[in-house]
């Protein structure tokens, strides 16, 4: 009985993971057309000087995309049945960029000074722990 419910969630959670993963397939197409599109009206302007306003806007548009191809990634390896530390390293790689992200986004004249702080901290936990997988990933070890 055990085994016929857990063949039964598996189907069920590769279905959800194929749905989930062609909406994740549009997602990566806006934030791609959009950060493309962006960079073209740029490149277009008569004097390049960008403002750090823009700057700002094309490396938030690019990183969306980027976090969005990594969770993709993470949705074919359940699909394809891998567990444990491959999924583990992914979704830490999708919170180092997240964070980031949300650190070249600050306005520096309007935060809190703990907030800097703050994302570091989180930066220095995310690549700690990304750190000690890699390490103790058995696949890695075969690698070498």
């Amino acid at each position: 009985m055990k085994e016929l419910v857990r063949t039964y969630f598996n189907y069920l959670e590769r279905l959800v993971s194929i749905a989930l993963l062609i909406a994740m397939a549009v997602v990566i197409l806006l934030a791609a057309w959009s950060f493309v599109r962006l960079t073209f009206f740029v490149a277009l302007e008569p004097n390049i000087d960008i403002s750090y306003d823009v700057f700002q806007s094309l490396f938030d548009r690019l990183l969306a995309a980027i976090i969005a191809l990594e969770l993709a990634r993470s949705l074919i390896l359940l699909i394809e049945g891998h567990r444990g530390f491959v999924q583990v390293r992914i979704i830490l790689v999708i919170g180092l960029l997240a964070v980031v992200r949300k650190l070249i986004l600050l306005d520096v004249e309007a935060v809190d000074t703990m907030l800097p702080l703050a994302l570091a901290a989180a930066i220095l936990a995310l690549a700690g722990s990304l750190a000690l997988v890699i390490y103790f990933d058995p696949a890695s070890k075969r690698d070498e």
